[in-house]
């Protein structure tokens, strides 16, 4: 069976990651959100629309 490289290097990058947190989700989280601080890039949050004023 083929095997796509570039899904093999995201599979392995996931793989760094969790276990860097130690396989533990919050810990992956608190990870990504002190490297969102440490990075100049801007980060936009997602604003909830509300279901009513939708339409």
């Amino acid at each position: 069976m083929w095997k796509d490289p570039i899904v093999q290097e995201v599979r392995k990058a996931g793989e760094e990651l969790a276990k860097k947190s130690n396989y533990s989700l919050q810990g992956l989280f608190q990870s990504l959100r002190n490297n969102e601080k440490k990075s100049k890039a801007k980060v936009q949050a997602r604003v909830k629309e509300n279901p009513r004023k939708a339409g």
